[in-house]
C-alpha cells in the first residue's frame, strides 16, 4: 500500500502545480489601461501648452513690430503736417517784393523775350507769374508798362499753358481779343493783351 499512497502524493502533488500554474504571478503588475490615457493626456498638455507659448511669443514679436512701424508711421505723419503747417503759415516776402494772398511778385528791369524773363525768374527761385483770378490780375494791373505772364502756346497752337501746367481756356471771355497773343512773341502770353471782365 505504500505504493499507492506514494502515487496518490505524487498525483496530489501534479494536481497541485497544475493548479498553481493558473495563480496569477506576483512579479509582474497589473495592466490598468487609466494609466495610459493620463500620461497620453499629460503629454497632450504639455505639447498644446509648448504650443501656445510659442504662438504667444510669436504674437509678441509681431505687436512689437507693428508698434515700431505705427510708430515710425506717426513721426513721419508728424513730419508731414509740420511741413505743411509751415507751407501754409503767411510767410513775409524777400525785401523788393510785393505781396498779394499767398504770393510774392518782383517786377524785374530785365527787358527781353518771355523765354529770356523766365529764365531770369527761375535763376531766382522764382517764375512768371500764373493769375490764378481777376482779383490778382487787377493787382498786377497796377505795374505798369508791359509785363510777360506764365503761359504760352507754344506746345500747341492756340491751347495756352501756364508755366505751373495748368491749362488757360482761349475762349474765355475774359479775354479783350478773339485770343490771347503777343505782338513780340505770338506763343507768349503779355499783360497788356488781358484783362478780365468785372
Amino acid at each position: 500500500m505504500m505504493t499507492k499512497d506514494y502515487v496518490g502524493t505524487e498525483e496530489s502533488s501534479n494536481t497541485l502545480g497544475t493548479v498553481s500554474s493558473q495563480q496569477p504571478d506576483p512579479v509582474s503588475p497589473p495592466r490598468c489601461p487609466i494609466r495610459a490615457v493620463v500620461v497620453l493626456l499629460v503629454l497632450l498638455s504639455v505639447a498644446l501648452l509648448a504650443g501656445l507659448i510659442g504662438f504667444a511669443v510669436q504674437h509678441k514679436r509681431k505687436t512689437e513690430s507693428m508698434d515700431r512701424d505705427v510708430e515710425q508711421l506717426l513721426q513721419r505723419l508728424k513730419n508731414v503736417t509740420e511741413q505743411r503747417d509751415s507751407l501754409l503759415r503767411p510767410q513775409d516776402c524777400p525785401g523788393g517784393w510785393d505781396k498779394f494772398g499767398c504770393k510774392c511778385y518782383q517786377l524785374s528791369n530785365v527787358k527781353g523775350s518771355w523765354n529770356k524773363s523766365r529764365k531770369f525768374c527761375v535763376s531766382h527761385g522764382a517764375d512768371l507769374v500764373v493769375v490764378d483770378s481777376k482779383e490778382e490780375m487787377d493787382f498786377i494791373s497796377r505795374y505798369s508798362g508791359n509785363i510777360w505772364l506764365g503761359a504760352t502756346d507754344e506746345a500747341s497752337e492756340g491751347m495756352w499753358i501756364w508755366v505751373d501746367g495748368t491749362v488757360l481756356s482761349a475762349d474765355n471771355p475774359s479775354w479783350r481779343r478773339g485770343k490771347p497773343y503777343a505782338d513780340m512773341d505770338k506763343n507768349c502770353l503779355i499783360r497788356w493783351l488781358i484783362a478780365f471782365t468785372q
